[in-house]
């Protein structure tokens, strides 16, 4: 079983690090963000959760809109499967609203900002010869990063608010470090 899970993660290892490079290729190296405006970000992530003692990637989506120069609000989806040796795992679906505040200065092309969520996942437990259990469950989150240009990486903390005990199937508490891009959101204001 540990040789199973060693082969996964190492597989999930090079896609991440695939996924990645293509990302910052990609990247749109214009300013970020004025008050009143949009943003579309996309982001790839490795996902790490203690109570399987499993890592594997994850995707996400959000769409924000900048209520002042430093803040955004927004809805984020995303999605990832825990899995160990294909036969048994956990399909996680997020949807959470967001909040970020940006340490901006003046005349930087870059900020660390921190952030904040609350949402609700759904859930899919199966297994080979077992019965495929459906959960949900409400969730926050709470994340720190950097954006450089229109670049991003942040670390997430998604945290269950109904316990385990509570919640029969999983624990489906976990970290992960998420890197990706954005478009739109206009230009920082630079004096």
């Amino acid at each position: 079983m540990n040789e199973c899970k060693t082969v996964n993660s190492s597989a999930n290892m090079k896609n991440f690090i695939f996924i990645v490079c293509i990302c910052i290729i990609c990247t749109n190296f214009s300013f970020a963000q004025e008050a009143g405006k949009l943003r579309a970000g996309v982001e790839i992530g490795y996902l790490y959760s203690r109570s399987q003692d499993i890592g594997t990637l994850l995707g996400a989506a959000e769409l924000k809109y900048n209520i002042q120069n430093n803040m955004n609000v927004g809805l984020k989806v995303e999605g990832s499967e825990l899995t160990g040796c294909g036969c048994h795992g956990d399909k996680i679906l997020l949807f959470s609203t967001t909040y970020d505040y940006y340490f901006h200065s003046t005349n930087k092309k870059s900020s660390r900002f921190i952030g904040a969520g609350l949402g609700y996942y759904i859930g899919e437990n199966y297994g080979e010869g077992e019965q495929t259990k459906y959960y949900n469950n409400p969730t926050c989150l709470i994340r720190a990063g950097y954006e450089i240009r229109k670049f991003r990486i942040s670390l997430a903390y998604n945290l269950l608010i109904i316990p385990k005990n509570i919640n029969p199937y999983q624990n489906n508490n976990y970290i992960a470090l998420n890197i990706g891009f954005y478009l739109g959101g206009g230009k920082w204001k630079i004096a």
